[in-house]
Parts: structure tokens; sequence; C-alpha cells
């Protein structure tokens, strides 16, 4: 009778246990996609106005396809993403960023459409119109929380998951030479691009 009862025990025992651990995994799946749910804010538009410079100053009119090469080229060189996974940023009908991210170890593909506006100062404000991930159905806010932990996001890139935006702060990217940019016009559908070069003159 005791030996059926103490096996009894065990075998309760051995489901508590399982029944703990397996509540203890959703609890901490919930609460780690909670977290994952929260705004993220990192940086904010830069506002002011380029200040006069001893500078050159001329417009150079280019296309999409030459602009996703240089960001190509970019992303490559500055060692933007962190880890195994893959961005693409490419413009087409709409600005978009495709690529892969990692969720519980595994590649999950996802592409972020993007609607570009120059701001009034020269800057690139991206506003999010669409997001497919995979087979999921999850908020953008949540995509570009995954987008943040897994690129190292420069300085001069601001990102409001609640606000849905990332702007790019062109008046505080700088190239060793001097050089610098701003935005005069960006028509995709007429693929008409217009950007600002400031060249220093000393």
């Amino acid at each position: 009778m005791s030996i059926k009862s103490n096996e009894q025990k065990s075998k309760l025992n051995g489901w508590k246990w399982a029944f703990l651990v397996l509540l203890s995994i959703v609890l901490g799946t919930l609460f780690w996609f909670f977290t994952q749910m929260t705004p993220v804010i990192i940086g904010e538009p830069n506002l002011e106005t380029q200040t006069s410079r001893d500078e050159v100053t001329f417009q150079v009119s280019t296309k999409k396809d030459d602009i996703n090469q240089l960001v190509a080229s970019y992303l490559k060189d500055e060692k933007i993403v962190k880890g195994p996974v893959n961005y693409q940023f490419k413009l087409e009908d709409q600005a978009q960023l495709v690529g892969t991210f990692q969720l519980f170890g595994k590649d999950v593909q996802f592409q972020l459409s993007l609607e570009p506006f120059v701001m009034e100062n020269g800057n690139l404000q991206f506003k999010t119109t669409g997001l497919s991930i995979g087979k999921l159905n999850l908020p953008i806010s949540f995509a570009l929380n995954q987008i943040e932990s897994q690129l190292n996001i420069p300085d001069w890139v601001a990102i409001d998951s609640e606000q849905e935006t990332l702007v790019f702060n062109l008046n505080e990217f700088t190239l060793d030479s001097g050089i610098h940019f701003s935005v005069d016009k960006i028509d995709l559908a007429e693929n008409d691009i217009r950007i600002n070069v400031y060249v220093p003159t000393n």
C-alpha cells in the first residue's frame, strides 16, 4: 500500500513540475512579447536648419537605382547589421526595409514599407505604411523594436515606434571630408530625387 502511495505521489510531483515548467515558459514568453510591444524611441528629429559655412553648394539630380547602390555600399562598409541577420534598404514605389530578424532563434522574413517626406530643413522623414512578417500578423511597433535591437543604429537616425516613424537627420551626418547633404525633393513615382551637396572650401 505504501509503495503504491509513494508511486502516486511521485507521479503527482512529476506532473506538478512539468506544469510549473510549462507555465513559466508561457509566462516568460508573454512577458518577453509585451516588453517588445513597448514603444522604442531613439534620438529625435533634428529641426535645426543648415548653418552658413565656407562652402560651395550644388544640387545633384539622381534616380532610385543610384541611391539603392549607395545605401547598400554604406550598410556593408559601416557594419550596421549585428550578427547573421540580413537587412536591405531600397527605394521602389515606396521606401522599403526588407530582410530577416531573429525570432525565437529562427529567421523571420519581413518587409516594412515607408513613405518618405522631405522636412523643411532638408532632413528626411519616413512614415511606416505597411508591414509584412512571414505569415504573422504583428504590429509595426513590434517590428521596429526587433529592428532596433538587431541593428547598430547610426547616431543621425531617429526611430519612434509609437509614432511609427524614422527620421534621417542629414544635418547631423558629415563625411570625413566635411561634405554634407540635404534633400530638396524626393518623388519616387516620378523617379525624381534631388540632393543638395555642401562642399567645404577650406
